[in-house]
């Protein structure tokens, strides 16, 4: 059984935390902006009725 099963994660939560690992471990001449931001994402959610969106989308928050 490999390590990131045996500690309960699973393989996405794994490979996110083994790329923020590597992005925070680059030299400082290495680590722009866009490095550093590529680990976040935004993500949105709409209420559906009938086919159709009855509110505007809302970001989901962490």
């Amino acid at each position: 059984m490999s390590a990131w099963r045996k500690a309960g994660l699973t393989y996405n939560n794994y490979m996110a935390i083994a790329a923020q690992t590597v992005r925070s471990a680059l030299k400082t001449e290495a680590q722009s902006t866009a490095v550093i931001s590529r680990g976040r994402s935004e993500a949105k959610f709409v209420n559906y009725e009938n086919g159709k969106a009855v509110a505007e989308p809302v970001a989901l928050k962490k």
